[in-house]
């Protein structure tokens, strides 16, 4: 029995992109700096909230008077998820049953939302307000959106936090940046 050998070429043609024709494969050295740049970028993103690069001033006014001022950061996931839970009632659980919602109060989660957003030193002079939430007769701070903040200034609000957590931004340009 003769053996017979397979002689058959690989005929199918190399994949050629004549954009990246004269690059050349990354050395060692690259590939470490590339992961330098990737791990200073997510750490950079995972404390973006806290760096006051983020910040945005938000400026109530009537009738063109200032009449107080105060600065939000971006909210992640999480806390918009507890401000969610906040102003969301549940049905009563039975052992090994999952939380079921009954209502969302979708006023109450804008005002969570602000308050959530709100830098913590602004929202000790505004939102925590002690002599405020006596004059206007509030409990705590959440409550005092509700009272000072007018349907519209909530709106224009929520749209500045929304922007500045990524909400506003289209995916690619996020990438680009």
């Amino acid at each position: 029995m003769s053996e017979v050998k397979n002689n058959t070429k690989n005929t199918m043609p190399e994949i050629y992109d004549d954009n990246h024709a004269d690059t050349e494969t990354p050395t060692q050295e690259e590939i470490l700096m590339n992961e330098k740049d990737i791990l200073r970028g997510l750490i950079e993103a995972g404390t973006e909230k806290d760096n006051e690069s983020a910040y945005k001033k938000i400026k109530i006014k009537r009738g063109g008077v200032l009449k107080f001022e105060f600065r939000i950061r971006p909210v992640s996931e999480e806390e918009s998820v507890a401000c969610h839970e906040h102003a969301t009632k549940f049905a009563p659980r039975k052992k090994g049953q999952p939380k079921m919602e009954i209502e969302t109060n979708t006023a109450k989660f804008r005002s969570w939302l602000i308050y959530t957003a709100t830098v913590d030193e602004d929202r000790k002079k505004t939102w925590d307000n002690r002599q405020a939430q006596e004059a206007l007769n509030v409990l705590q701070g959440v409550d005092m959106i509700d009272a000072v903040l007018l349907s519209g200034e909530k709106d224009r609000i929520i749209d500045e936090i929304n922007e500045i957590s990524g909400y506003g931004e289209d995916l690619e340009d996020t990438a680009k940046n």
